[in-house]
């Protein structure tokens, strides 16, 4: 079974690229880079200056050419929030998927570029939701990726790598 990667709105090639070569290493399944969604305006909240990332799950669930793919991940480079949280890095439901790319450069705080760190987040965070695709609960492990992050310094802390406990519950 195969991991659908689209992106949404624009969204640089080269990071979906990188990110399809490092989820298969990852989760040892096929990841497929499919036609991405058009920029969801539905989604966007003017008071926040944010996209609401459940809609956009809704949309990315509707769509029928989806369908066939086991797990789907949405990539996103605008900041994503849910109510009661000031932003989320990602959020998924039972199949699939959303990371927002925004929060995990350097340069939104006002830092110098680290395409390294940026790419390891990137990674952190995808498998961080798919883990969740797959079933898996929060970890109380905070170097384990399925830990909550907060902020990040926990996604950096943490890292892509499962721990034991959260790797044996994987149906794979």
């Amino acid at each position: 079974m195969d991991i659908l990667l689209i992106a949404i709105g624009e969204v640089d090639p080269k990071v979906i690229d990188t990110l399809k070569f490092d989820l298969t290493r990852v989760f040892k399944k096929r990841a497929l880079i499919g036609k991405g969604m058009p920029q969801p305006n539905y989604a966007f909240n003017k008071k926040r200056n944010q996209y609401l990332s459940t809609a956009i799950l809704k949309a990315m669930m509707e769509k029928k050419e989806y369908a066939t793919y086991e797990k789907i991940l949405g990539i996103i480079d605008h900041d994503l929030y849910v109510p009661k949280l000031n932003f989320v890095f990602g959020e998924a439901s039972e199949r699939a998927a959303i990371i927002s790319l925004t929060r995990l450069r350097h340069e939104f705080y006002n830092l110098p570029k680290d395409e390294g760190l940026f790419r390891r987040r990137v990674l952190t965070e995808a498998v961080h939701e798919l883990g969740h695709t797959y079933g898996l609960g929060h970890c109380g492990n905070p170097h384990c990726v399925m830990f909550f992050s907060n902020s990040l310094i926990d996604t950096d802390m943490k890292g892509p790598a499962f721990c034991q406990r959260c790797k044996s519950k994987l149906p794979f």
